[in-house]
């Protein structure tokens, strides 16, 4: 018997590392099929098997027996999202915020605002026990997209090739930076319904303490803290003192930093975070270092793995039916549909003819779609419960007696927080292999850059230059991968038209040069040259001129696509990238 006393396994922790090991590894060996094939992320399979291994199924692990689960959940949750806020800030191409701020701007505050009230009267209206300033406090955690999904549905794999990538960029600032602006939702819900009758305390403590010191310093705090350790890190590898394991990782360490010192300052540390990732790589210096090769990928697999499996063992199955507190199946239902159609579509429809980086009505309405709920709004959910119950002098998950102030909204966050996030992974994640089966083409889409004035606009500014170009339909596609679409096209380009990327006739193809990091390569044909990505995707065109000094100039031709690399530089850094790589031709 002392022999097999030995298999009594009481620590469920060492269950738990078998079990996040036994289940990353086998989404790992068959990653392939599911996310490049059957379009199904890690967040789906990997709730599902917490669900399994959880205590409403197999009962092989119970994080509720660990001790004070909301705490653990709150700070784990913290961890996943600057991890993750901050490398989507990195990933952003570089300036991205100063000339794509009206966009994001106008859809975080119209959007997070409409999509709030709207959602906090339905749920005045669904759940017989909550008032309205209840329904605010619940539906403030809601009111963020979750970067984690967003990142997991729309940013990798080959259903992100198939989105555009201003539109990828969109939705990945957006999801970024309303995690960090939930904070202001939350905080005023919670003084409406603390401090009710003291409208002074209420508008003091959301303009002085959310708004000025949480949102405005804790930016200039992210700011601060990208801005030297990109210095630091430039300073030392132009001396050889970092090797590329370092150079690669330490984007998360200052990650780490942000968290610290903002919940040490009382800031929103997942806007410091933000704002620090994209002060770190605001010059493209960082990404042209590492060329793409993030950590982040790998570091986000494994974190989104283990994070859904231990939110499926924690999901609050026996709250989705309690009479008691008003949370009946039905009107959760209800609820979550309302919150997954009419939280973000309908807003980001009326918001689109403001949004210059949205340019069509599908644009819209797959934009407002793609607006999961999940990691941050989990977060968000407990920082909810956190300052209801500091306010009532009680640490977090300690207020279990129905004669507390506020008991009903803490009993009922959690449970209706919880099933919008498993409707959202179960929806969102879904609608990427629907979307994929049900459509039979893809569309390409030709941009056109226009000088306004003085000043230059970025084709994502411009709606009336999007035209439609040949459809390439997927069943003329090859079967072997080659899925590249670069025959010649003809667009309107004002009253005329133009021929795209056509080779003139008894010209060669010459390479000229290329940018620093290879991300952008030109060539020369006859008096034209002919800007390429390193996908050989066509980025833009040039005529070769000479000025009245006989010196060779570009003229451009105001037509070209839309790519992630393009991005990275403006109008006078690619001239002067190519001009120099000209005159070392010469």
């Amino acid at each position: 018997m002392a022999v097999w006393s030995q298999l009594d396994v009481h620590d469920q922790t060492h269950r738990a590392y078998a079990i996040i090991g036994v289940c990353s590894t086998l989404f790992c060996l068959f990653s392939l099929v599911l996310k490049e094939r059957l379009f199904i992320g890690e967040a789906i399979t990997s709730t599902i098997c917490g669900i399994i291994v959880g205590p409403h199924a197999l009962n092989w692990i119970d994080p509720l027996t660990w001790g004070n689960t909301e705490y653990i959940t709150q700070e784990v949750s913290r961890v996943v999202l600057i991890i993750q806020i901050f490398a989507i800030s990195v990933e952003l191409p570089r300036k991205y915020m100063k000339t794509n701020w009206v966009s994001v701007l106008i859809l975080l505050c119209f959007t997070m605002i409409l999509g709030w009230l709207v959602t906090s009267a339905f749920a005045f209206l669904l759940f017989p026990r909550l008032n309205f300033a209840h329904s605010l406090a619940v539906t403030a955690a809601i009111t963020a997209t979750d970067p984690v999904l967003a990142a997991a549905i729309v940013g990798k794999g080959k259903f992100g090739e198939r989105v555009p990538s201003y539109l990828k960029h969109l939705i990945s600032a957006e999801s970024g930076a309303n995690d960090g602006l939930a904070f202001p939702f939350v905080l005023l819900a919670v003084n409406l319904l603390t401090n009710r009758g003291h409208p002074g305390i209420i508008v003091r403590d959301w303009i002085c303490v959310s708004l000025l010191w949480e949102c405005v310093f804790g930016v200039c705090l992210g700011v601060v803290i990208g801005f030297v350790g990109r210095k630091a890190m430039q300073f030392c590898e132009n001396r050889g003192f970092i090797d590329r394991e370092s150079l690669l990782v330490i984007y998360i360490m200052l990650s780490l930093i942000c968290t610290g010192f903002g919940t040490i300052l009382g800031v929103d540390d997942l806007l410091v975070s933000f704002a620090a990732g994209g002060a770190f790589a605001w010059n493209g210096w960082f990404t042209s270092k590492i060329d793409g090769q993030y950590l982040s990928n790998a570091i986000d697999l494994l974190l989104n793995t283990a994070y859904f499996l231990y939110f499926g063992t924690i999901i609050p199955w026996s709250d989705f039916n309690n009479h008691e507190i008003g949370l009946d199946w039905w009107r959760l239902v209800i609820w979550a549909l309302v919150v997954i159609f009419l939280r973000r579509i309908p807003a980001v429809i009326m918001a689109k003819p403001f949004v210059p980086a949205i340019t069509t009505w599908s644009e819209a309405v797959f934009v407002g779609h793609f607006g999961p709920i999940g990691v941050g709004g989990i977060f968000c959910c407990f920082v909810t419960k956190t300052l209801i119950e500091a306010h009532l002098g009680y640490d977090l998950g300690e207020v279990d007696i129905e004669t507390t102030p506020y008991y009903i909204v803490l009993r009922c966050i959690w449970p209706i927080v919880s099933f919008t996030v498993v409707t959202s992974i179960i929806i969102h994640g879904f609608s990427v292999t629907l979307i994929v089966l049900f459509s039979d083409y893809d569309i390409v889409k030709v941009r056109r850059k226009q000088r306004r004035g003085s000043g230059m606009i970025t084709s994502g500014q411009l709606t009336e230059a999007t035209t439609m170009v040949d459809t390439i339909h997927l069943d003329d596609l090859t079967k072997d991968g080659k899925q590249r679409a670069q025959a010649c096209n003809t667009v309107e380009v004002g009253e005329g038209s133009s021929t795209i990327h056509q080779r003139p006739a008894g010209h060669r193809r010459v390479l000229v040069g290329s940018t620093q990091s290879d991300d952008l390569k030109f060539f020369r044909i006859g008096h034209e040259l002919i800007v390429e990505d390193a996908n050989e995707n066509f980025i833009k065109k040039y005529r070769l001129v000479h000025d009245d000094d006989h010196e060779m100039r570009l003229q451009g031709l105001d037509v070209g696509f839309e790519t992630s690399s393009s991005n990275n530089y403006d109008e006078e850094e690619l001239r002067a990238c190519i001009l120099e790589a000209m005159a070392k031709q010469k």
